[in-house]
């Protein structure tokens, strides 16, 4: 293990509901963050949280209207007492933006989305006084407990910052300095994900970015690039977890939402395709090869074991992980995980000060 005691892993968790509008605050968010935030208490691990703020302040605006949204308690305030008591506990908060939830409506019950904002990189509007409000949002809350906090990286929803100088432009001006949205080698050509960072290298932990996130500046730059780790898969084997198959059935109704949307391509699948050229666009996808990323929530015993072994390398010191609160339901992966890689863990705020210090 002495290959493992010279890795940093970076243990990220995307606070949100789904992304269609669907889910429960307590259920899908703050008892399964409890639950994770206990087992980094008992192990001694670190994570660093990329809280949904859009979401946030739309729940905020129906709970402050008086529209209580089937919640018998605030979940606004449970969500900001959680990621105090988070960051008081050494956790690290970062920014996450879905924009399909700007403008998002309450409505018969359920949230009404935007699918036409589903991409950041595509935001019809502000992008850098989307980001700035986020920014301060974030600050608003963790300064009451940290007041020297300072939100410096961006996460975006779906990992769709592509194409990116956008992005990069909007970070420069608000002061964001880190963005951890590459997923080297994934391709998405969906109805509402699109993205390529095929050319993204995926031997590097970070890397300096110029004008693309997903390309390497040559020399030092202002922001930084901390790319998820990922592996090509044959995409129906990452269903054979059942840990993953757990989470689809938590919210059967978003992952078949996800999944059409997926499917739907334009030159396979139109509308005037029969149901057998859409069956078998649907059985032709599942064969494919994807870039997976490394996800410590959901994945068991045997997909660390397969991880570790391909994507762990001599020269690569930084590996930045991703999970969801809401896909937590098994603890058996991420406990054999923890206990038996000899690395160490850090947050995105500890590693861009190691980084640009040094």
């Amino acid at each position: 293990m002495k290959l493992m005691a010279e890795k940093l892993f970076i243990l990220t968790l995307d606070y949100e509901l789904y992304g269609n509008g669907s889910g429960d605050v307590f259920r899908n968010v703050v008892e399964p963050t409890e639950r994770l935030l206990a087992i980094a208490r008992e192990r001694d691990v670190k994570y660093t949280f990329f809280f949904e703020v859009v979401e946030y302040w739309c729940l905020k605006r129906e709970w402050e209207s008086g529209n209580r949204m089937s919640y018998d308690r605030d979940p606004v305030a449970a969500m900001e007492e959680q990621i105090r008591r988070a960051v008081s506990e050494g956790h690290d908060v970062q920014l996450h933006i879905h924009p399909q939830w700007c403008g998002a409506q309450w409505r018969d019950g359920q949230w009404l989305v935007d699918n036409s904002q589903w991409r950041l990189a595509d935001y019809a509007g502000d992008l850098a006084d989307l980001l700035r409000h986020g920014k301060q949002t974030l600050e608003d809350i963790v300064r009451q407990v940290k007041p020297d906090y300072e939100c410096i990286a961006l996460r975006a929803g779906g990992y769709n910052a592509w194409p990116s100088e956008r992005i990069v432009s909007a970070m420069r001006e608000v002061g964001l300095r880190v963005d951890s949205s590459v997923v080297p080698g994934a391709i998405e050509a969906g109805a509402l994900s699109r993205y390529d960072y095929s050319g993204a290298p995926r031997e590097l932990g970070s890397w300096h970015v110029a004008d693309k996130l997903e390309t390497p500046a040559v020399e030092a730059t202002d922001i930084l690039e901390l790319p998820i780790v990922s592996q090509s898969i044959v995409r129906f084997t990452k269903f054979l977890s059942w840990s993953r198959v757990k989470a689809i059935l938590q919210n059967r109704k978003s992952a078949m939402a996800s999944f059409e949307a997926k499917t739907d391509r334009e030159a396979d699948c139109t509308k005037q395709a029969g149901a057998c050229a859409k069956l078998w666009t649907k059985l032709k996808f599942m064969f494919e090869r994807e870039y997976q990323t490394w996800d410590f929530c959901l994945f068991s015993m045997s997909m660390h074991k397969k991880y570790i072994k391909n994507v762990i390398t001599a020269d690569r010191s930084i590996y930045t992980l991703v999970g969801h609160p809401k896909g937590f339901n098994d603890a058996v992966g991420l406990l054999w995980f923890i206990d038996n890689l000899e690395c160490g863990y850090t947050t995105i705020s500890c590693i861009y000060k190691e980084l640009i210090d040094n």
